[in-house]
């Protein structure tokens, strides 16, 4: 739920340098890049927030016959997933499902080796920042 009133952002000036200051001399895997670029401490809150966020919401979502049964989600799918967030960024397709196509015109093999289509989705539509439960909000601010 947004407010109708945002904290103003303080623009303090930056001097530090900016720019990736680390190299990933061929990599053995996407979870060794995103481990590399990615504190553990991140991923394990992404973890434990979006398991949650999935125990909270589960009975609202649509579950089909191609739906996973739900497993909690551990660091490394989370770090499969954000690699795969990257990924998309550089590797760009018409449709998010052409990620996993087997057709060899448009495969992208590194994409279901990492992770299948549904648990990506899954992960995807678990995927939480923060505990909603701990939030606040009157008609004009929320707090944490």
């Amino acid at each position: 739920m947004w407010c109708n009133t945002d904290k103003q952002p303080s623009n303090e000036p930056f001097f530090g340098t900016t720019g990736l200051n680390i190299v990933i001399d061929n990599p053995e895997s996407i979870v060794e890049v995103v481990s590399s670029i990615i504190g553990d401490d991140l991923v394990q809150l992404l973890t434990e927030q979006s398991n949650l966020y999935h125990s909270q919401n589960a009975e609202k979502w649509k579950v089909s016959p191609k739906t996973l049964k739900w497993s909690n989600i551990t660091p490394e799918e989370m770090r499969k997933f954000l690699g795969l967030i990257i990924l998309k960024g550089q590797v760009t397709k018409e449709y998010i499902r052409y990620y996993w196509s087997t057709d060899p015109t448009i495969s992208t093999p590194i994409f279901p080796h990492t992770l299948s289509r549904n648990c990506c989705e899954s992960i995807g539509q678990a995927w939480h920042f923060s505990d909603n439960s701990q939030r606040t909000c009157t008609r004009t601010s929320c707090t944490r």
